[in-house]
């Protein structure tokens, strides 16, 4: 069912069509007589009138004709395309110029034995405008199919392009729930001690990981690790560190044989351009006694209550390089009221406007001059201390984790 206004949009943009192909052929016989009279040619086909009404009747035949016939061209390869074009567009032209002086002729009331010698006298300018001008608006109507082709082969690649980035942010996005879920939830507390931990990615995901788990209501293991890089690639490793690290972990076993079983799995799973730095404390609040094993992490730093910092540098190479690397357990004594601070890289290395590093002497400063805070408050005024610092741009995952000794 065709509806009125449909036919009356129709009707309205044919109407239109037709005004603006009249007042382009206007335009275009005033230029030729401009031509004509700047020439100084004088005939009777050269005054205005003549001239305009030559150009009015051979481009409201040739216009259209050429409408029809342009797209059928327009399938054939260059320069093809061009020849059948022009071809077409002489033909056209001699028939329309042909037409035009016949009707000319009868208004005129002049004798048609003249056909032929008027048509040539008056014909072979009016085709020359018509090849030049027919040329230059099929050029233009070329380039702007052409480039609206292109616009909207763009258009359909940024859609493609957004919906791929749609889909990568919510597989991200998922990615980083998954991510989060493999951290503990709730840290777990053993009498005598107090455990908080933070962890931040610089991107979506990381590949920092920290872990605590309970083994008896006096004892308790930290660990902190260190993907290398960032993004999927480093979240990818840490699950697997993560799992690792579970399925190893116990009482019975010391940091220096965790860290050498995760060593071997990590070396036999990892690409030869990546490793993980991991530093693994089990702490025995009935003894006080920390004992750990560090595989090229960051050393963990312990405050005593008088504001004494004592970094632990003992250690071995980064997880992921020597299969064959045995790791030492390494004691300390802990006293009521010492700070254990564990962290990441991302931490120390955090910049400022001047890529000046946050460092590790700035963390101690900090760190000794609030050494009688409570775990969770000496975590979060380290945190906010070292985002101050770098005005929250961290430029690498950091983790941090704070044990005190009450």
């Amino acid at each position: 069912m065709t509806f009125p206004s449909a036919n009356f949009l129709s009707h309205s943009t044919g109407v239109r069509t037709f005004f603006a192909r009249q007042l382009l052929l206007f335009s275009v016989a005033i230029a030729l007589f401009a031509i004509l009279w700047v020439t100084n040619v004088r005939g009777p086909g050269a005054g205005f009138v003549s001239v305009l009404l030559y150009t009015f009747f051979i481009g409201n035949f040739t216009i259209p004709v050429m409408t029809h016939l342009a797209p059928l061209s327009s399938r054939l390869r260059f320069p093809f395309d061009w020849a059948v074009y022009l071809m077409s567009l002489f033909l056209t032209a001699v028939a329309s110029m042909a037409l035009t002086v016949a009707i000319m002729m009868a208004v005129y009331r002049a004798s048609f034995g003249s056909f032929f010698a008027q048509l040539w006298s008056t014909g072979k300018l009016p085709v020359i405008v018509i090849l030049i001008v027919g040329s230059i608006r099929h050029l233009y109507i070329e380039t702007r199919a052409h480039l609206e082709g292109k616009n909207l082969e763009l258009q359909r690649t940024v859609e493609i392009g957004k919906t791929r980035s749609r889909l990568q942010e919510q597989e991200l996005d998922k990615a980083r729930e998954i991510q989060e879920g493999l951290l503990p939830k709730k840290i777990p507390q053993v009498r005598g001690l107090e455990v908080a931990g933070a962890w931040q990615p610089a991107s979506v995901v990381g590949g920092d990981y920290f872990d605590v788990l309970k083994f008896s209501e006096r004892t308790i293991g930290v660990c902190v690790g260190d993907v290398v890089g960032k993004g999927i690639s480093a979240a990818l490793l840490m699950a697997n560190l993560q799992a690792s690290f579970r399925a190893f972990a116990s009482d019975a076993v010391s940091p220096g044989a965790l860290v050498g079983k995760l060593n071997v799995v990590i070396c036999n799973n990892i690409a030869g351009d990546k490793f993980i730095t991991f530093c693994y404390c089990k702490i025995d609040a009935t003894e006080n006694r920390l004992a750990y094993a560090s595989a090229g992490h960051c050393p963990p730093i312990l405050f005593r209550k008088a504001g004494e910092a004592i970094s632990l540098k003992e250690g071995g190479s980064p997880l992921g390089i020597f299969p064959e690397r045995n790791y030492e357990d390494v004691e300390v004594q802990l006293q009521s009221g010492d700070r254990l601070v564990l962290y990441s890289d991302g931490l120390t290395e955090a910049m400022d406007s001047e890529k000046q590093e946050f460092g590790e002497r700035r963390l101690v400063e900090l760190a000794s001059r609030n050494v009688r805070l409570g775990a969770s408050e000496l975590l979060e005024t380290i945190r906010e201390g070292a985002a101050r610092f770098c005005d929250g741009g961290f430029q690498d995952d950091f983790t941090l984790v704070v044990v005190a000794v009450k």
